[in-house]
């Protein structure tokens, strides 16, 4: 049963005349006899009495009537939804995120997505780079925010952001005199660094970095998440690194520093299957780069 004979079945048991209702329904009168024996044969109810001067609806006729009503507009609504999904403009999104990118840059994602596409339901879940690679290829998310590289080659990583990190230190340390620093200047002090487990790509570049310009931290003490690492600079038991102002925390007694030169940035990137992307993914994906460049 299809959405055309419907149509002209309720035309023609609004007009109960075949002339009015073939023009109505921009058909031939003889075309639309066809598809009302098609339509009565598909349910095996005579729907009309019809004679030469007169049509009528028959008992069956005029329960189908009602009922046509709603099935139409049932049909329309399922024809309707169905496109916007295909056009992502309805359904369901689960994206997975690292604590930081959480914090840095999530929300404006989820604003302006939220804004295009309202009838888009998030589900954010919290997960390290390599749990959402692992969440990606089962199927548990469909897009994730990371810290390239990635394990797995066979996944798709956009690098959406570079973040450059700034210093955090005691207002009693010696260089927050200064107005910027540079890594070299921090050959003698205490390293305050997240765990390497969160993020061992993003610790190693650290390390890497010091080694090219002639040092090796003295001593590293790990903290998590950014709020504690502020807290310890504010001790003054060591300089810590966190990323964007965002993570400028108002802490009395600790104060930021830019660095300049080469220093460690926070890459952000966001990863999905290479192929079967969904529209709302894909939008997804699209704000969440215009977001990180505005962050670079």
């Amino acid at each position: 049963m299809d959405q055309r004979r419907l149509q002209c079945f309720i035309v023609l048991a609004e007009e109960l005349n075949f002339r009015r209702a073939a023009d109505r329904c921009h058909i031939s009168q003889p075309g639309l006899s066809q598809l009302l024996r098609q339509l009565e044969d598909e349910l095996q109810a005579q729907l009309f009495y019809r004679d030469k001067r007169n049509v009528s609806l028959t008992p069956a006729g005029e329960l189908f009537r009602k009922e046509a009503y709603k099935l139409l507009l049932q049909m329309r609504d399922i024809v309707d939804r169905t496109r916007q999904i295909e056009r992502g403009a309805i359904g369901e999104l689960t994206i997975g995120a690292t604590a930081t990118a959480l914090f840095v840059i999530l929300p404006e994602i989820v604003r302006r997505f939220s804004e295009a596409l309202p009838k888009v339901a998030l589900t954010v879940r919290s997960m390290t780079t390599v749990d959402q690679e692992h969440a990606l290829r089962r199927g548990d998310i469909q897009v994730g925010l990371v810290h390239p590289p990635l394990e797995d080659r066979a996944l798709t990583c956009r690098v959406i952001s570079a973040i450059p990190f700034d210093v955090v230190l005691s207002d009693l340390n010696p260089l927050s005199r200064k107005s910027v620093l540079t890594l070299k200047e921090l050959a003698q002090e205490t390293f305050i660094l997240f765990p390497r487990a969160v993020g061992p790509r993003l610790y190693d570049e650290i390390i890497t970095l010091c080694h090219q310009q002639g040092f090796s931290p003295r001593k590293i003490i790990e903290a998590a998440p950014a709020q504690s690492i502020v807290a310890m600079a504010a001790c003054n038991m060591g300089i810590g690194f966190v990323a964007s102002k965002l993570q400028h925390y108002a802490r009395p007694l600790a104060t930021y520093r830019q660095l300049q030169g080469p220093g460690p940035r926070l890459t952000l990137g966001a990863i999905h299957p290479s192929e079967h992307m969904s529209p709302a993914a894909e939008k997804f994906i699209e704000i969440a780069a215009s977001v990180g460049a505005s962050l670079n």
